[in-house]
């Protein structure tokens, strides 16, 4: 297992769980805007050092992206970024997702989950990397 590398944003981390898994998690409600999406993109391309990976971003409760930030991510061109996968925890985080979807079309494969468990099962369908430590992930309220 290598070791964990983290990139700490405004916005929160970036964290390069395992080779080929990077997990961006988010301090607190607050809008996301173009530049903070650029910095987590590029933190990301940063940790994986040219490999190939997938991501889950995960805000842990509320997320607000700006629509230059949703467009910016969306069209966002590098061969080795496999898989997408948005962790959501409230309706209104779903909507945004799903619009994400619908509407900005990203340009690989990307899906939402209510749960991370399932989301890390469905990334390792496009590319295989060692599960990430419980401890990593954010934990669904019982």
């Amino acid at each position: 297992m290598q070791k964990v590398k983290t990139i700490s944003l405004e916005s929160g981390e970036v964290i390069l769980c395992n080779k080929g898994f990077v997990l961006v998690r988010l301090n607190g409600d607050r809008e996301i805007d173009l530049e903070e999406v650029k910095k987590q993109v590029e933190a990301g391309v940063k940790l994986t050092n040219g490999d190939d990976y997938v991501a889950m971003f995960d805000a842990g409760g509320t997320i607000d992206v700006n629509e230059e930030g949703m467009t910016y991510a969306a069209n966002y061109k590098n061969n080795n970024w496999k898989a997408f996968a948005i962790v959501v925890r409230s309706i209104s985080e779903r909507i945004l997702a799903n619009y994400f979807i619908r509407f900005k079309k990203p340009v690989r494969p990307t899906k939402v989950f209510t749960n991370p468990e399932r989301a890390i099962e469905w990334l390792s369908e496009h590319l295989k990397f060692e599960k990430p430590k419980d401890e990593l992930l954010y934990q669904l309220e019982k």
